[in-house]
């Protein structure tokens, strides 16, 4: 891919390297102003979750089953989180 030798923060990210619990509202997630966070669903049953993606666009993920991450196969880069309980971001 081009432009991502020698740029660590391009890079394509793999793994996470931090983990902090949400509480859905308005407010931003923190320290995701240049780069979001794949939300995991930490609820124990299925549940809708609404995100604001990292391009700025609302999207309802339905029935996020528990234990996974929003997008599933495709995780998705979140800055905020508007609907969903216990949930926790993947840095």
């Amino acid at each position: 891919m081009r432009g991502l030798e020698g740029n660590m923060m391009a890079q394509p990210r793999v793994f996470g390297h931090d983990a902090v619990a949400l509480t859905a509202g308005t407010a931003a997630i923190a320290n995701t102003s240049e780069r979001g966070v794949v939300i995991y669903n930490g609820k124990s049953t299925a549940q809708d979750i609404t995100i604001t993606t990292e391009a700025g666009n609302d999207v309802v993920f339905k029935s996020v089953q528990p234990g996974t991450v929003v997008g599933d196969k495709t995780p998705i880069l979140a800055t905020k989180l508007k609907v969903g309980t216990d949930c926790v971001a993947i840095y």
